[in-house]
């Protein structure tokens, strides 16, 4: 007899798939955990700001010396 779809090769051909396809999902859910951005802290984000012109200087000055006491 031949190993058709039925025959031992599905013996072993479906739980070999089965592995696959759940070490894929784990692959996929792994891989987006380190595809995301860095969080950034107070001060990266009011230093963006103060360079994006968002801020005057005395405003960065007083913000930054709240974050930082």
């Amino acid at each position: 007899m031949g190993t058709g779809l039925f025959g031992m090769g599905a013996m072993w051909g479906f739980p070999l798939l089965g592995l696959l396809l759940i070490l894929l999902v784990l692959f996929v859910a792994l891989g987006r955990g380190n595809s995301l951005p860095p969080s950034q802290s107070a001060l990266d984000i009011l230093k963006n700001r103060y360079a994006k012109g968002e801020l005057t200087k005395e405003e960065f000055d007083r913000m930054k010396k709240d974050l930082l006491s």
